[in-house]
């Protein structure tokens, strides 16, 4: 068998690909929080904040080309089941993605969930109370051991631990859904708990 034959193809490979990916995303996210949690460095917090939350696109991203790149329909499922579950956990979230990412935009009160009836952006007029209304800042709630950085973008907040569990348990039931494709099938929520502290900052 020749080298061409036997080389190692990505193309046949998405799923793992994206499953890698997310992991390595969620690796991000949890880092932040750590720093978020263990530093009280404020100045470094209301920096890592926002590009915390966005991070998450890429969890779900890599997650996403999982579910496109499965070759059964049952593990399509089991990821589509994940990535519902994860909007569950973390509401508002692709919303508040929006509004940190076109910062630009909404900053001048002319983005996409600010003037939604005005369809042809370039029709849309700057309002300057749209854009304090959405504007975006980190919170704390809480006190002591118990204060959890909540991200607020607009309307949406953002509870930045939540999510990070949250793109954890998504990651290991993609993972989860890969087992069966392989066929090593194993109880739901079997992976979250087993590596729980693996891929963590404790």
């Amino acid at each position: 068998m020749s080298e061409a034959e036997t080389a190692w193809r990505p193309t046949e490979h998405g799923a793992n690909i994206g499953h890698s990916s997310a992991v390595m995303a969620h690796r991000k996210v949890a880092l932040d929080v750590h720093r978020l949690t263990h530093e009280r460095d404020s100045s470094r917090a209301v920096i890592d904040a926002p590009y915390t939350v966005m991070a998450l696109r890429h969890v779900l991203r890599g997650v996403e080309m999982t579910r496109t790149h499965v070759k059964t329909e049952a593990a399509k499922q089991l990821v589509s089941d994940a990535l519902e579950a994860f909007d569950c956990a973390v509401p508002g979230g692709k919303h508040a993605r929006d509004v940190i990412e076109h910062f630009d935009e909404y900053a001048m009160g002319i983005g996409n969930l600010q003037q939604p009836q005005v369809r042809n952006f370039r029709h849309r007029q700057p309002d300057d109370q749209l854009s304090e209304e959405f504007r975006h800042r980190l919170e704390w709630v809480g006190a002591g051991d118990e204060r959890r950085p909540i991200y607020v973008a607009g309307p949406y907040r953002i509870d930045i631990l939540a999510a990070e569990d949250a793109a954890f348990r998504l990651i290991c039931d993609t993972y989860e859904a890969l087992l069966f494709e392989e066929g090593r099938p194993v109880p739901r929520g079997w992976a979250y708990e087993v590596q729980r502290g693996s891929l963590r900052c404790e």
